[in-house]
Parts: C-alpha cells; structure tokens; sequence
C-alpha cells in the first residue's frame, strides 16, 4: 500500500503533467484554479473549498464577494471540468493517476487510472436546462469531431460519383471541420483543403460544392477589393452549377447553391435550394445551420431561424458555431437569458466569454461590472475581431468619449457601426452600413437583427440601404 506521502507525491506529479500540457499551459486562470483545489486536498484542507474562498484566493475577488451576483467560480469550475476531460480524452489518455472535479462541488478527486477502462467527462443530458453542461458541449477534440462530421454528415459515400478514396475523403472531413472555425481563417483553410480534394479527384462533387459554399461566405467578409470580390463570387457561380452537373441529387450542391444565390438577394430560389438540401439529407446539421444564417436571419425571419438552429442542436451539441447562431437568433427575438447561455456554450476563450458576462450584468443593470470584465480582455487589444464590444459597453454604460476612441481604433467597419449604433446616432450608423454594402445582402442583413439596429427601423435612409443590397424593407 502506498503511503500518504507517496500518494500527495504522485498527485502533484499528475498535476504537473496537466499543467504542463498544451490545454493549460496557455490558460493561466484555469491552472491556477486546479493547482489551488489540488493542494487544498492533499493539505488536508478540503473543507475550505467553498465557492467564496476560491473567488477570493483565485480569482482576487473582494472579501464581500457574492456568488449570487457573480457566477466567476462556477462558471471557471464548468470549463475546468471540461478542460480536463479533454485533456484525458487526448494527451492524458495513458496517465496513471485520475484528476477530477466532481459536479456539485469543488473538492478534487484523485484516483489511479487503472479504476477506470478509459477516462472521460461526465455524461451530460443535451435536454437539460440548466448550464452545468455547456463547456462540456466543447470539450471535443478535432479527432473527435472529425469522426462526428463522418458519421452524421457522410456516412458512406451516396453517389458513385463521389470519390471513394480516403486521402479525398480525409481532406473532405478537413475541410468541413474548418469551415467550423469562426472569422476570415476558418473559411480560407475549408478552401484550400476542398481544392486539395478535387486535385486528387476532378469529379469529386462534394469538393466543388464546398468550395462554392465558401466562396459565399467569403465574399461576405470586408477584406477585399471589388476585383477580389467579383472573382470569388464568380468562382462560387461556376463551382456550384459543377456540383450540380456531377451529381444532381448531393445535398452539399444544393447547400453551395443556396448560399450563393442568397449572396446575389435570389431570396426564393436560395429558400428552394436550401429545403431541397434537407430534403435529400434532413439528418446533417449544416444545411439547418446554412438556411438559418443565409436566409431566415438577414430576412428577419427569426423564429423561423431559431427552429432550424434547434433542429441543426439536436443534430450536432458539439458545435460552438451553433450555439454562436442560436445567440444571435436569441437576441434579435428579446429572450436575453436563452441567448447569454447559447453565448457562454459558444465562447472558446476568455475574451469571447466576457462578452458573455458583459451581457449578464446589462441585463443586470450593472453597468460598470460589464465594462470592467470587458476592459480586462479587450482594452489592449482594440485591433482583433470582437473589440467592439468594449466600444458598445462604453456607449450603454453612457461613456460616449470612450466609446468613440474604441471606434476610432477597430478596424472594421461593421465593429465601428455597431459602436455608433450603440450610441443611437444615425448619421455615422448609416455611414459605416453603406461601407458594408459590397459585403452583400446575408450579411448586412444578418447584422441588422442585432438589438443595437432597432432604433434605425422606419428611417428612410435604411430603407433605400436595403433596398439597395436586395433586402426587403
């Protein structure tokens, strides 16, 4: 039997090798968290693992701190369990001792490996309400998700037109995993690597839709000139109706279809298209998510797109992007609680979920605790994507000075005219809109849902903006 000593000696050695590892070297907030409860319970002190000790001792919390008003400790603990399980689904898979935080409290659990034939996170029910289960929807690898994607999204291959090859069929999954990632990169990888499919295989119908749907989202964004823009449109055009001529019953050639002839404001085909995907294939997420995001939200159509990012939920948990969509959808249609937990299940790093707790205390009338969360995370880096947040908490918490220097500085024009939106003027609101106008009618639309917009509703300036892009006024 091993003794005390040995066993403290051997847990801290696990903790070591956790900490070390790629998913908490680079999150100092969560090693801290895990190495404070570890040693807490090998000192003997586990009593004292109460959730205003640890907002105190980790999180610097005052000593007046009240888990009521903030929910730091719980949230940290979700990701940390989450973070864990990832850890000993990959690289920790062979390790000889177990550390865990059992739901219901913060107090560790370590155990040998051998107790157990494989580790990994608690079960969650997809059914349940409450938010114990969120950051559990993100602990999935990209192994993992790459053999979801398989067998939800593929299966065998439908169509002897399709490539049967599994360098193809590799790339394919890749390519679609990419498309998964958030921003510009995602989007340009799932490209490159659909492209690398149809060098291999010239009548590989899959990769031609892929890239057409790409070429859609693509061109939505504002990094391009007019010339770019046009090329990849065209492309999108061309590599569509290929997909189409390769195999007129693939699901992916409708999708790819869709996108792009809701891209061009084609508001009746694109819906004819994107129902026709989930007809030949009403078990893949991506064709929910697609006829949600490119269609129902820039129309303004939003319970309807909040029904087919439910039904895109049910079919895939794992997806932050969903749960992405499904905060947009629930905002734009006033239910604030559901879309700050689609927020929180969405967030893949600290500086996402602050946006998540800014939402909170607006919601809570704490204006200066959600522009302190958000200033921890975003006042040194007003240059990335989702700076503007900060910038629309200055203009809600009645900062107008601060809200203009963080838009004076985000680069974009979309994160410039959500800060002004925020601040009600419309004059530089509906400037910046205009700039967006090449970025095309999905997304311009999709934008316009946001809260922020509303007080534009009615001004004819907006109207004719819509028009202008395709949209319905």
């Amino acid at each position: 039997m091993p003794t005390v000593e040995q066993e403290g000696d051997r847990a801290r050695s696990q903790l070591k090798r956790i900490l070390e590892s790629p998913g908490f070297a680079r999150n100092e907030r969560l090693s801290r968290f895990l190495g404070f409860v570890v040693e807490q319970h090998l000192e003997g002190r586990t009593d004292e693992l109460k959730e205003s000790v640890i907002a105190v001792e980790v999180f610097g919390r005052s000593p007046d701190f009240n888990a009521k008003r903030d929910p730091i400790v719980r949230t940290e603990a979700a990701r940390l369990r989450a973070r864990l399980g990832e850890y000993y689904l990959n690289g920790g898979r062979a390790d000889p001792v177990i550390i865990e935080i059992p739901k219901g409290g913060y107090a560790p659990v370590i155990r040998p490996a051998t107790h157990i034939s494989q580790a990994r996170p608690a079960p969650v029910s997809i059914h349940s309400p409450g938010k114990r289960w969120r950051w559990a929807l993100l602990a999935v690898g990209l192994a993992a998700f790459l053999a979801a994607v398989s067998w939800i999204r593929l299966g065998p291959f439908r169509s002897p037109r399709q490539s049967t090859s599994p360098a193809v069929r590799d790339l394919y999954l890749r390519a679609r995993a990419s498309e998964m990632q958030r921003a510009l990169s995602g989007v340009e990888a799932s490209i490159e690597l659909f492209e690398q499919a149809i060098a291999k295989d010239p009548k590989f119908a899959p990769g031609y839709a892929g890239v057409a749907a790409m070429a859609a989202a693509r061109s939505a964004f504002d990094r391009f000139s007019p010339a770019e823009r046009a090329e990849m449109i065209a492309k999108g055009w061309a590599f569509a109706r290929n997909a189409i001529r390769l195999d007129s019953r693939l699901p992916d050639a409708y999708d790819a279809l869709g996108m792009m002839q809701a891209r061009e404001g084609q508001w009746a085909h694109a819906e004819h298209s994107f129902r026709r995907a989930i007809e030949l294939a009403p078990s893949d997420p991506s064709w929910h998510n697609h006829f949600a995001m490119f269609l129902l939200l820039p129309l303004g159509r939003i319970e309807e797109a909040i029904g087919q990012l439910r039904s895109s939920q049910a079919l895939n948990t794992h997806s932050p992007q969903m749960h992405h969509a499904l905060m947009l959808a629930l905002r734009a249609a006033g239910r604030f609680a559901d879309s700050e937990f689609h927020c929180q299940a969405a967030a893949d790093n600290d500086r996402r979920m602050s946006e998540c707790w800014a939402e909170t205390y607006f919601r809570q009338e704490r204006m200066a605790d959600a522009v302190r969360v958000l200033e921890e995370q975003w006042a040194s880096r007003l240059m990335l994507m989702g700076a503007q947040s900060l910038g629309v908490a200055y203009a809600r918490a009645g900062r107008r000075g601060d809200a203009e220097r963080v838009a004076a500085v985000v680069p974009r024009p979309a994160s410039k005219g959500l800060i002004f939106a925020a601040l009600r003027d419309k004059d530089r609101t509906l400037d910046f809109l205009q700039q967006m106008v090449p970025m095309g009618p999905t997304r311009i639309g999709r934008d316009l849902i946001a809260p922020e917009y509303a007080f534009l509703r009615g001004d004819p300036r907006l109207n004719a903006l819509r028009r202008r892009v395709g949209l319905p006024e």
